[in-house]
């Protein structure tokens, strides 16, 4: 069951740049930042009030995150859902007809859902909440 929204995916060119601007308009605070050089990316996870996003920047062009930047440009990436257990969203989904991106088996604890098959727009689902301060 999902409980609720845990965080929007944003896809840019440059956190740091990203960054002044959240900063400067709406007095957005960097929580976390970390690179997946296996993935492609660094992520930062940026609190805005009560909305957590995670902004995603390439690192090279190999990847996930590389090859959306190129494909689509700068903006909406994925919207992640929080649940209780994704290995039930799985086999709910899955049942639905929906392709899933990633596996709910194992320590991951992550899937996502193919865009084609949910209006253009990736949802991500997992049971690991980042915590807001």
């Amino acid at each position: 069951m999902i409980k609720e929204l845990n965080h929007i995916g944003i896809v840019v060119e440059s956190i740091d740049a990203t960054m002044q601007t959240l900063t400067s308009i709406f007095g957005a605070k960097e929580l976390d930042r970390k690179a997946f050089p296996d993935l492609g990316q660094t992520s930062s996870m940026v609190q805005l009030g009560n909305i957590l996003l995670e902004i995603m920047e390439p690192i090279g062009t190999e990847g996930v995150v590389p090859k959306y930047l190129k494909q689509h440009g700068q903006g909406l990436h994925h919207i992640s859902l929080l649940s209780e257990n994704v290995h039930q969203e799985y086999l709910s989904i899955a049942e639905k007809g929906v392709r899933i991106l990633g596996d709910s088996e194992g320590e991951l604890h992550v899937i996502f859902t193919h865009p084609k098959d949910t209006n253009g727009v990736i949802f991500e689902i997992t049971d690991i909440p980042f915590h807001k301060e």
